[in-house]
């Protein structure tokens, strides 16, 4: 593997040289009797003292260990927001990997990327609209308040079969796009998609693409959780090979990449379709970025493009392989279904399924999504992604292996054997009582109507109400569920009764429901409301 970050940061740590540069720590251990982890004899002949992973002196020595790599802008470890050296060589090692015209490495998250991308559209092509799908995640609501973008929410197809929504297709935009014309407003500024969803579902977007670009707007395309769709089997075409104009992905989701780490992508030919994008984007990133980049984020980006490129994406395939198994497996447990896989595929033709995401629903069983996850936690050491009212979420990667499918395996067939389903008349009121929460929630979101300007309303003086003394009022707040983290309240729209309910029956299923004046499954709910609503 060619990795030029790494090897600069090895250089300069064997140089030993007395840094008079941040950080604080100078790349020294944290106190001069701290363990040094080695391996094998020591230069006595004893073996050392073997610290247990997991242990705090285990990890104490390993933050120390790895310090000496912690560095600065130093002398050839070159620099994130003007790049021309080893982290240059690495992005264009990520350019020819994933097929883009400038890739940019982030350790802000997939968040700043977004942030950045419509940050470059406003400084292109001026202020406007942005046209995206309600089921976004909660970082476009800060991206728009940065941006001035103001958002034009489309509803994209509800699929009952999963209870998800699926990514925006042509003729949902298109009829969002007749409407806003018919208003006699002008058309949006970019078209914003997500393909993957956060349960795996990707639609074909090249239609997308090229009717977006005849009409002089921006397709960018949060594409947080697929990055190994450039190089894996089976998988779904990446955006970039669609037509995207900006894309972005979260690199710690799918990669071997350490958290915090993800890129944004420029599409070939942007840059023709839109002078001063990549510069924009250049500066917008400057804008949203710290000017202190970790090298150790840096370094994991890096070298997780050369392990997606090893041996025609080996590790990406290996992922692939084990969820298809055990998604073979976890169909043929009576009352669990595999979304996307065999005969529950996706119901629209254009609509591909990543089997990495591998989304179990319990529709056969008596038990709901966060009751399911409790236990898989609590009584077979097994943590899923997420769960939503009626499933369970697992991501699955090439880093898990053989024994880890027998053992998730054996949860599911553990939690089938636990709560079979019951006939009605078995059902306790208590049961019933959280059916119908589920129910509620299964169904399509509430609609709330937008009164005011999102940046407006976030900006507002606001004051905490009750989530039900809030109908009537206009939201200051976001409120989510989080995983997955898209918005039933962004600001400047109505609260109604509807949106109470349902916020309402998120907290009591057990769903983390999150806000200004919300602390997932804790306290009194309060959405802060525009002061003079």
């Amino acid at each position: 593997m060619d990795n030029g970050i790494i090897r600069a940061a090895c250089s300069y740590a064997r140089r030993n040289p007395v840094r008079l540069h941040m950080p604080g720590h100078k790349g020294r251990k944290a106190l001069p009797e701290s363990t040094v982890i080695t391996s094998g004899a020591s230069h006595d002949g004893r073996i050392p003292h073997t610290l247990v992973p997991g242990s705090l002196e285990w990890a104490e020595a390993l933050f120390d260990e790895v310090r000496a790599l912690d560095l600065t802008e130093a002398p050839g470890m070159d620099n994130l927001h003007y790049p021309t050296g080893c982290i240059r060589e690495a992005e264009r090692r990520a350019e020819a990997l994933f097929g883009s015209e400038r890739s940019h490495f982030l350790v802000n998250g997939a968040t700043s990327g977004i942030q950045a991308a419509l940050l470059a559209v406003r400084m292109t092509l001026g202020e406007g609209t942005v046209l995206l799908p309600r089921n976004v995640h909660k970082s476009l609501v800060s991206a728009m308040v940065f941006s001035g973008l103001e958002p034009v929410f489309a509803w994209p197809e509800y699929s009952p079969q999963f209870n998800d929504y699926m990514p925006l297709d042509w003729p949902c935009l298109e009829a969002a796009l007749d409407e806003i014309e018919m208003r006699g407003e002008p058309l949006p500024k970019a078209v914003f998609l997500i393909s993957p969803t956060y349960s795996g579902f990707a639609r074909d977007i090249s239609r997308v693409a090229r009717e977006v670009h005849v009409r002089g707007m921006t397709l960018v395309v949060d594409e947080a959780h697929g990055p190994h769709f450039a190089i894996g089997r089976g998988l779904p075409r990446p955006a970039l090979r669609q037509g995207a104009d900006l894309v972005i992905h979260g690199l710690h989701k799918t990669t071997i990449a350490y958290t915090q780490t993800a890129m944004l992508h420029l599409g070939t030919g942007a840059n023709s379709r839109f002078p001063g994008l990549p510069e924009a984007v250049e500066e917008a990133l400057r804008a949203v970025q710290t000017t202190s980049p970790s090298y150790i984020l840096m370094a994991s980006i890096e070298q997780a493009v050369a392990v997606l490129n090893k041996d025609g994406g080996r590790w990406v395939n290996r992922g692939t392989e084990m969820a298809l198994e055990l998604a073979r497996r976890l169909s043929s447990i009576p009352g669990l279904i595999v979304a996307g896989y065999g005969k529950h595929a996706a119901e629209s033709q254009d609509v591909e399924h990543d089997p990495s995401k591998l989304m179990v629903i319990l529709k056969g069983l008596s038990v709901t999504g966060p009751q399911a996850a409790k236990f898989m936690i609590e009584e077979c050491n097994i943590v899923p992604e997420m769960s939503g009212p009626n499933y369970v979420l697992m991501l699955i990667s090439g880093a898990h292996g053989p024994s880890d499918v027998e053992a998730i395996e054996k949860a599911f067939r553990a939690l089938a054997e636990r709560f079979p389903a019951k006939p009605e008349s078995a059902k306790d009121q208590e049961a019933l009582s959280l059916e119908d929460e589920v129910s509620r929630l299964t169904g399509k979101m509430p609609r709330p109507e937008r009164t005011m300007l999102l940046r407006d309303a976030f900006l507002s003086v606001a004051r905490p109400v009750p989530v039900e003394e809030a109908a009537g009022r206009i939201s200051a707040d976001t409120i989510v569920i989080y995983p997955p983290g898209s918005p039933l309240l962004t600001p400047g729209e109505r609260i109604d009764l509807e949106v109470v309910e349902y916020i309402v029956s998120a907290r009591k299923a057990g769903l983390n429901v999150l806000g200004r004046g919300i602390r997932g499954g804790e306290g009194e709910m309060r959405v802060y409301c525009v002061e003079s609503s």
